[in-house]
């Protein structure tokens, strides 16, 4: 008590004393007056004279009433407020979270006790539900959670949000609670619920929004003393099945800088020549972004983790996870990238829709006649057919109402099975081909030769570990010990678990998007995919009367397959499985298990052989002239860029951006540690041979120089190439130099880089001086000057550690030997 006193939180005059009710206060002055306390940053300056109310609604146990207040900038701002009654609740027990089962937390530190595992109590996010009948194994539940499906939720929906919200019952059913959750439709027609407000925290509602973004939320209210759930709300948009139109260069660097650790974000900050975000964007705003990024300079390299406002969510990953004493879901990203397969997706039925007309049938027609009729008569859900859509916005729903029922991200869900068995009768139909709907799952599209047949596209039911996560957290207990026997369970394969803080480590299960046991089957499928629908985007995915830009489009979108591909896959390089079982639980092994050295160089090949080779883009002289676009002066983007498309900076920035994945310091000092965990008698892949693997890769004309002559037309190495060995070659400078990463695997990479660079102009020098090759003007312009470079990078002077030295210090100076 002497240490953490009571503290008065506010101050606010007494207007008058209500005779029933007591003391009468001034709302708007309490709000606004200390505004930064409840919004940050986001309210300093804020001119609380000069405020409006601009809603304001009072329900039974809640008051929610928002502001437009100026802020310092003179920029009107609305800031909302939720004040809600916390009823006490004697009967609540609160459940300790474990870390091996993935629950938002309510958490509190407890300065009397000594133990630093005991000082930080947390316990998991829960509703309080309960049998009715107790002496029944199985019972109804007595509180049954129930969500109301807005009436904005357009009717050919509300069968799906419905079978979403209902997957979940299975659980508790398991666990003897019988519907636990209930669905009723708000509906203006028959004025059915209509009384029910959204705002009101006696209902939880399901909303729906129309716009042109893929949006789905689920966050939810909790008792900031025992962690019991209290009302949750979920948040839905129709863009990401209506709309996806973005543009290349907001895309892919999503794509690219997926998993980014701190470390590497740090390190692109000192290098923005490395950054995916830089080298894919418009040309004409590189400079702008790169200056930006080198001149941002935050802790750990910007990563959201360490910069996240706790009074504000839904704008970085980590919100509402972060700075709170009761966790809820504050971000939720699994619409957006499945905006990405819905389009790839109409791609598909574009050219489904080309091939029925166009086929030929030698049965005199009737079996094209019985085609027809057939998909005629199927369902369509916004241009979509509603068996391939409808599952899909069920999988959506049931992920959000995942969220609102406590469970947090589970990102290794989709590595149970692998992808031929996904796609095979042993799944499809019957058993859902994750762990969890509490991943962000791709749809699955198969294609010829990865499995017997088309498996299913989304998930059909909640997973094994949403059974284990519900069964843990709302199993009706006498004694917390009787909890054990669940979390015993840790070690089952299908029970795997990593969440948001795990993406940006080691382990290369903990991804988004990924698929499969064996993922790199699934980036294979992936490109097989892109490759199919490149060779038909102008024949059969264009149609007539269609304006050339949608071939541009189609185009973009088999490059955001392709990137996502390739960073799933370099994600290996470097890799180790995390599990978070405790030393004790059956079958237990190591919690770190470095990934295979042969898993390893699959997948270093795999990024090679899709981002180096200039066929892995399939253009083509055609495809190029027809990749247009349209302009319109009100659209200010599209009026700005050419009409012609960038390929040479399109396919660089797609090149330069698999060589960070691959080189960047985080990944070559993971691979470094590696070697140190492997005994020395067992394989493990090294940093020289990824080094020289890459070498070869980029700069395999040299190993195969052919006699004769070239032109500038039939050039020894092309125009993509020539940009690719550049690229390269500055990466190993950089390296080289050892400059804005001061871990110690930094000499080594540096040495080695070297090394490299000595090597490179070996080659480099021989082909020059062979009389048997003739390179043309560009080759030959492209070798001397790759050989010049070399040559004043390994003369150079260079400062050690200059990245770190300040103002006034002393810093040691290097010379490398000097060459004849």
């Amino acid at each position: 008590q002497r240490l953490f006193t009571d503290r008065v939180l506010a101050d606010v005059p007494i207007v008058t004393m209500h005779p029933q009710w007591g003391p009468v206060i001034d709302l708007d002055a309490f709000l606004l007056g200390d505004g930064a306390k409840f919004f940050g940053s986001s309210a300093v300056g804020l001119k609380k004279q000069l405020a409006t109310v601009k809603t304001a609604r009072a329900f039974p146990e809640n008051i929610e009433v928002a502001f437009e207040v100026p802020v310092s900038s003179g920029l009107l701002k609305t800031f909302h407020f939720s004040i809600s009654e916390i009823k006490p609740n004697p009967s609540y027990k609160p459940r300790k979270a474990d870390e091996r089962i993935g629950y938002f937390t309510t958490g509190y530190s407890d300065f009397g006790k000594y133990e630093n595992s005991d000082v930080r109590t947390r316990y998991i996010n829960r509703w309080h539900v309960e049998k009715a009948d107790p002496s029944l194994k199985v019972s109804p539940v007595k509180n049954p959670i129930i969500f109301y499906v807005e009436h904005t939720t357009p009717i050919r929906y509300r069968r799906w949000v419905r079978e979403g919200v209902m997957m979940w019952n299975k659980a508790f059913e398991k666990i003897g609670l019988l519907n636990a959750l209930e669905v009723r439709y708000q509906d203006q027609a028959t004025s059915a619920h209509m009384e029910k407000h959204p705002e009101d925290v006696r209902y939880n509602f399901i909303r729906w929004l129309n716009n042109n973004v893929g949006t789905a939320i689920g966050p939810s209210r909790a008792n900031p003393m025992t962690g019991e759930i209290l009302d949750a709300d979920i948040i839905l948009t129709d863009g990401w099945i209506r709309h996806f139109w973005r543009k290349f260069n907001q895309e892919l660097p999503k794509l690219a800088m997926e998993g980014y650790s701190p470390e590497t974000l740090s390190w692109l900050q000192q290098n923005p020549q490395w950054d995916p975000r830089v080298r894919l964007a418009h040309p004409s705003n590189r400079a702008f972004i790169a200056k930006t990024i080198a001149a941002g300079y935050h802790s750990y390299g910007g990563h959201p983790v360490a910069h996240n406002d706790a009074s504000l969510i839904g704008d970085q990953e980590f919100d509402g996870l972060i700075g709170r004493t009761s966790q809820v879901n504050g971000f939720c990203q699994a619409a957006d990238f499945r905006a990405l397969d819905m389009a790839v997706m109409r791609f598909a039925l574009d050219l489904m829709g080309n091939h029925h007309e166009g086929e030929e049938d030698g049965n005199d027609g009737e079996e094209h006649a019985e085609k027809e009729e057939e998909k005629a008569e199927e369902d369509m859900l916004d241009g979509i057919p509603d068996w391939f859509v409808g599952p899909l916005i069920a999988d959506l729903v049931a992920h959000e109402v995942g969220h609102t029922i406590g469970l947090r991200h589970n990102f290794k869900a989709s590595s149970i099975y692998d992808f031929e068995a996904i796609n095979s009768d042993e799944i499809k139909g019957k058993k859902p081909f994750a762990g969890s709907v509490m991943d962000y799952l791709p749809v699955n599209m198969n294609l010829e030769g990865f499995g017997e047949e088309q498996g299913d596209y989304g998930m059909i039911e909640v997973g094994p570990y949403d059974l284990w996560a519900i069964e843990y957290g709302y199993s009706i207990v006498k004694k917390d010990d009787e909890l054990k026997s669940i979390l015993a369970r840790v070690n089952d394969p299908l029970l795997a678990y990593a969440t948001d803080e795990d993406t940006y480590g080691p382990d290369p299960f903990a991804r988004r998007y990924d698929f499969g046991k064996d993922p790199i089957n699934y980036a294979k499928s992936q490109i097989k995919l892109a490759n199919d629908h490149r060779a038909k985007i102008l024949d059969e995915f264009v149609k007539d009367g269609e304006s050339w830009a949608k071939a541009r489009y189609g185009y973009g979108l088999t490059l955001s397959l392709q990137m996502r591909s390739l960073s799933m896959m370099a994600n290996w390089l470097g890799g180790a499985l995390i599990n978070r079982s405790k030393k004790g639980d059956p079958d237990a092994g190591p919690p770190i298990e470095v990934v295979s050295a042969n898993r390893q160089r699959e997948a270093l090949q795999f990024v090679m052989a899709h981002a180096f080779e200039d066929k892995a883009y399939g253009l083509t002289p055609e495809l190029l002239r027809h990749l247009s676009m349209d302009k319109w002066i009100d659209d200010f983007s599209s009026a700005i860029e050419d009409s012609t498309w960038p390929v040479h900076d399109r396919i660089m920035g797609m090149q330069s951006s698999a060589l960070t994945m691959l080189m960047n310091p985080t990944t070559m000092g993971r691979v470094y540690d590696n070697e140190f965990l492997t005994p020395a008698d067992e394989d493990m892949i090294t940093l020289p041979e990824i080094l020289g693997d890459i070498r070869s890769a980029v700069w395999s004309e040299l190993e195969n120089a052919k006699e004769g002559a070239f032109t500038a037309r039939k050039p020894m190495i092309s125009s993509l190439r020539r940009n690719l060995q550049r690229e390269h070659l500055e990466r190993l400078i950089d390296l080289s130099m050892g400059g804005g990463f001061s871990s110690a695997s930094q000499k080594p990479i540096s040495n080695l880089a070297t090394a490299h660079l000595r090597d490179l102009k070996k080659q480099v020098d021989q082909v020059l001086e062979d009389e048997g090759v003739t390179p043309d003007p560009y080759s030959q312009s492209h070798l001397s000057e790759a050989s010049i470079r070399i040559e004043k990078a390994l003369d150079a002077d260079y400062i050690y550690n200059a990245s770190s030295m300040g103002g006034g210090g002393g810093f040691l100076r290097f010379m490398r030997e000097p060459q004849d």
